[in-house]
C-alpha cells in the first residue's frame, strides 16, 4: 500500500512539472518570438502581446487535457 501512495505521489510531481514546464515555455516563446517580429516590423508592443496570449491559451488548453488524462487515469485504479 506505501509503494502505491509512493508512485502516485511521484506521477503527480511529474505532471505539475511538466505542466508547469510547458506553460512557462509557451509564454517565454511567445515573448521573445513577439519581441523579434515586432523589431523587425516595427509594431511595437503588438505582437509580443498577442503572442504572449497565444503561448497562454495554448498552455491553458494543455492544462486541461492532461488534468482530465491524469484524473481519468486516476479514477480507474
Amino acid at each position: 500500500m506505501a509503494g502505491n501512495q509512493k508512485s502516485s505521489w511521484q506521477k503527480g510531481v511529474n505532471v505539475g512539472s511538466n505542466i508547469a514546464t510547458t506553460l512557462a515555455g509557451l509564454v517565454a516563446g511567445g515573448f521573445f518570438l513577439g519581441r523579434y517580429l515586432d523589431s523587425r516590423w516595427n509594431t511595437q508592443p503588438w505582437l509580443t502581446l498577442t503572442l504572449m496570449l497565444v503561448g497562454l491559451a495554448l498552455g491553458a488548453t494543455y492544462l486541461v487535457i492532461t488534468l482530465k488524462e491524469f484524473g481519468a487515469t486516476d479514477d480507474k485504479k
